[in-house]
């Protein structure tokens, strides 16, 4: 039997991607093992495509075992339930911002220190496509209409209980157009 998937094991699941897989496959989650890769300071062992989700995504979602449950927790437990309340109609798919792995220190930062993307463990969602065919869109929703505000800060909170580092336009310029979401050791949700 496989291990639930549940917030509580994301920590447990950094190390363990075995039980990680099992745990979102037992959930009705589907990924494939990406090779390991090595590129200088950049990289990734272990790290999952996630093909099979809550939602279809506008591009590949390839990034650790441990962000993929987060995501799907995230997608399944906060963004699903808050469509429906804050929205009335449901998310048919999630915009990315990007690639998860990217090669790259951290925007804006002087001293170097590589991103989270760099080791693919991090994803950053630029919007939601919804049941109408509206997008909404992070950069123009969150100081959009009462309803699109209250949404993005919903999905965008609840993110906070799943991932490790939660970044909105709230933080800084750099963002203001996308929620990034990253499963690496600095805490903060902003």
């Amino acid at each position: 039997m496989p291990p639930p998937l549940r917030v509580e094991r994301l920590v447990s699941f950094k190390a363990d991607t075995s039980a990680c897989r099992a745990a979102l496959a037992g959930a009705g989650f589907e990924t494939e093992r990406l090779p390991d890769l090595q590129e200088g300071r950049c990289g990734y062992q272990n790290a999952v495509r996630l093909t099979q989700s809550t939602f279809a995504y506008s591009g590949p979602v390839a990034v650790s075992c441990a962000a993929a449950a987060a995501l799907t927790l995230w997608e399944r437990d906060v963004v699903a339930p808050a469509a429906a309340r804050h929205l009335g109609q449901a998310v048919t798919r999630i915009e990315l911002a990007g690639a998860a792995y990217q090669c790259r220190p951290i925007a804006g930062r002087g001293d170097g220190r590589m991103s989270e993307h760099a080791f693919a463990n991090a994803v950053d969602i630029g919007g939601f496509q919804l049941a109408d065919g509206t997008v909404l869109t992070v950069e123009h929703g969150w100081r959009g209409s009462a309803r699109e505000r209250v949404f993005l800060r919903a999905v965008r909170d609840g993110a906070c209980g799943r991932f490790t580092g939660v970044l909105s336009p709230d933080y800084n310029r750099a963002h203001r157009d996308h929620f990034h979401l990253d499963m690496g050791r600095d805490e903060i949700c902003r």
